[in-house]
């Protein structure tokens, strides 16, 4: 559910739903000269509807201002979208489609925000393509640290990036904990360009370790259990996850037996919950 703040208190905000799927929000009790307000993203939201929400409630706030756009009015507004939608669709894939992240960039700085806050985001050179200016992002390390239980004391020997795209983002977790840091290669199908086998480094010895892999993101987790498969196979004694955005669309209970915790920043979409990671780092 999206909701709104203004100069920290929470503006009520009324959704309705139309049988045809069309949507409208009633916001109520703005302050007449705020300082600031902000629209905050669930990010359970489905991508699909981000930008819908936005835009209404964007036009409740311009309605309710008589203002035609939010920039250049006397009171800042921030989006804070934790989970950057379309992350992933950073390029034209194949001749045909279209440009989903390039197009939803393009629409947050239609919107005129002052400032939009977003945690880990896949690929930050995409924001360069994207031309927007005024995107503060939380940084991996940030939100991983944010991430632990009060009562974590897991002292890791291995920080393992799961390709090479991912290594500067694991070393600053790994520069944090104070242990080294690797990163595995991937084997391609040469005819189609995909990834058949995750590689891990070679000279480094496995046996008895305790292993962190972190990434930004997991959907349903494939690489991650071939990953970890392996490091079993090698004799990793324990082997955990750490992903800012956890979608889990297979759900959790495929990393079972082989991934021994899971860690996460939050919960995308609505396939499992922090109650679920809480179930199944404890085994219940």
């Amino acid at each position: 559910m999206i909701t709104v703040f203004a100069d920290n208190k929470e503006i009520p905000i009324n959704m309705v739903e139309f049988s045809d799927g069309a949507l409208t929000f009633k916001l109520d009790k703005l302050p007449e000269t705020p300082r600031y307000i902000s629209v905050n993203i669930c990010p359970t939201t489905p991508v699909y509807r981000i930008r819908e929400e936005i835009r209404l409630v964007v036009s409740c706030i311009e309605n309710f201002y008589g203002c035609v756009m939010l920039q250049g009015q006397k009171f800042s507004t921030i989006l804070n979208l934790p989970y950057l939608g379309y992350g992933r669709a950073d390029r034209v894939f194949e001749k045909g489609n279209p440009s989903p992240l390039y197009d939803f960039l393009q629409d947050l700085n239609a919107f005129g925000f002052t400032e939009v806050l977003c945690s880990d985001i896949h690929n930050k050179d995409c924001l360069y393509i994207g031309s927007v200016p005024n995107i503060t992002e939380k940084s991996q390390l940030e939100c991983f640290k944010q991430s632990l239980p009060q009562d974590f004391n897991t002292d890791y020997d291995i920080i393992l990036a799961p390709d090479k795209g991912a290594v500067d983002k694991a070393a600053s977790i790994a520069d944090h904990l104070e242990v080294d840091v690797y990163n595995c290669g991937k084997e391609r199908d040469i005819s189609t360009g995909k990834v058949i086998k995750t590689v891990l480094p070679p000279d480094v010895d496995f046996t008895g370790k305790v292993v962190l892999i972190p990434d930004d993101l997991m959907d349903g987790g494939y690489s991650f259990i071939r990953l970890a498969e392996q490091l079993k196979t090698a004799g990793a004694k324990q082997v955990d996850l750490y992903v800012t955005h956890l979608i889990a669309s297979k759900g959790l209970d495929v990393l079972k037996g082989l991934v021994d915790n899971v860690y996460c920043y939050q919960v995308v979409g609505k396939y499992v919950n922090k109650l679920d990671v809480t179930h199944f780092n404890l085994n219940k």
